[in-house]
């Protein structure tokens, strides 16, 4: 019969980012916000995809898109205590913002994938492989559309939805 050593052994569930010489360590998310992390990257695939998309997954990705109040909150809750941590040690925004579309990419695709995102910052990372570069623009895109603040907009569904309209992807 087969034993099982305890988790807590041989499993990291958090995310390690080592920043200006500290190592901020970013507790797992509970399940609601993993789930929402991985609709996000899979409705921002399927849109990069050029997919078809029936009224239902329409209505998905429409669910799905962030305004700034609920990007906001997702990172916190995605970061946690980390967050402020930052903010009390003075991290920049854009270090703070690689940040978060790391994280967001670890609880989503996983910690390879926020690896590799995690090093092209830096120029240094080996080329990513298809799906992974995917996965990171999706994501990045998820969090950041145009004209807005934090990124995102509540019309990113409806432009994206008229735009696959327009090439007759839906009828």
């Amino acid at each position: 019969m087969a034993t099982f050593r305890e988790i807590d052994e041989f499993f990291d569930p958090s995310l390690r980012l080592p920043i200006h010489g500290k190592v901020y360590v970013i507790p797992p998310p509970d399940g609601e916000v993993g789930l929402l992390c991985q609709r996000l990257m899979h409705a921002s695939l399927a849109a990069e995809a050029g997919q078809d998309v029936d009224e239902k997954g329409l209505n998905q990705l429409a669910e799905t898109v962030l305004d700034d109040d609920q990007e906001k909150d997702l990172f916190r809750r995605i970061l946690g205590p980390v967050q402020d941590e930052m903010i009390a040690d003075g991290v920049d925004w854009p270090t703070r913002q690689h940040v978060e579309q790391t994280a967001l990419i670890w609880v989503a695709a996983g910690l390879d994938a926020a690896a590799k995102h995690w090093e092209s910052a830096s120029g240094e990372a080996s080329t990513p492989n298809r799906a992974t570069r995917r996965a990171t623009a999706a994501a990045a895109r998820s969090t950041r559309a145009r004209g807005s603040a934090t990124g995102t907009t509540p019309k990113t569904a409806t432009r994206q939805s008229k735009a696959a309209a327009s090439r007759g992807e839906i009828s």
